[in-house]
């Protein structure tokens, strides 16, 4: 009986050999595996780059915020430059004006052109004038002349008749008288003496007599 009790014994021992050695045998294959899959610089590489990461994120939020404060900063790209608007605006306004005056320059000579042509126009029209009133002038005076001479020539054709009818008898030259023109025999009658007149008129018909009187009188009148 103590043989089997010692059997016994032997049969725990060795079991419980056998399961420490089972159970150390899987603790340092699970350790190797660990080893052999996850290196300590695995996982030190592993946190490295989940810092890094990290830090990438951080530095991209920061860039970006950088960023988003530059484009707040920054003009706009359609906005125009104010000051550039301003000079665009003077310069074309400047060029209008230079074109306006550049247009009123040409008017100008145009009319100074115009007001040359019409000066010179002008003067001729007043030389023409000067030549006319000239000529007026010499042909008023040849009329003058000529109405003069004319005139010269009627009085002494009237005097010599003045003359011959008072040497006539008055009954002679009155009769002549009655078939005078009435105009002529107012114009002898009016350079004959009074007396020598009213001898003749006596023997002129009555009628005629009078209209020759009337005009006479209205003549000196």
């Amino acid at each position: 009986m103590p043989s089997a009790k010692v059997a016994r014994t032997v049969v725990v021992c060795v079991l419980l050999f056998v399961v420490s050695l089972i159970s150390w045998k899987t603790a340092w294959v699970t350790s190797s595996y660990k080893t052999l899959f996850f290196p300590a610089g695995l996982a030190f590489a592993q946190d490295e780059n989940q810092e890094k990461e990290a830090a990438a994120k951080g530095d991209g939020e920061g860039e970006k915020a950088t960023g988003d404060a530059k484009a707040e900063k920054a003009p706009c790209p359609e906005c125009p430059d104010p000051a550039k608007v301003v000079l665009d605006g003077l310069e074309e306004k400047r060029a209008a004006i230079a074109k306006d005056q550049e247009r009123l320059d040409q008017e100008k000579k145009r009319l100074d052109t115009f007001k040359e042509e019409i000066d010179e126009k002008l003067g001729k029209l007043e030389a023409l004038k000067k030549q006319i009133d000239a000529d007026f002038a010499r042909l008023e005076q040849k009329k003058t002349e000529q109405e003069i001479k004319k005139q010269a020539e009627f009085d002494a054709k009237m005097n010599r008749l003045v003359k011959m009818y008072s040497g006539m008898k008055p009954k002679k030259a009155a009769a002549i008288v009655d078939k005078m023109d009435i105009e002529v025999a107012k114009q002898i009658f009016s350079r004959m003496r009074e007396t020598s007149a009213a001898k003749i008129l006596a023997f002129v018909d009555s009628e005629r007599a009078a209209k020759i009187s009337e005009r006479i009188a209205f003549k000196k009148k």
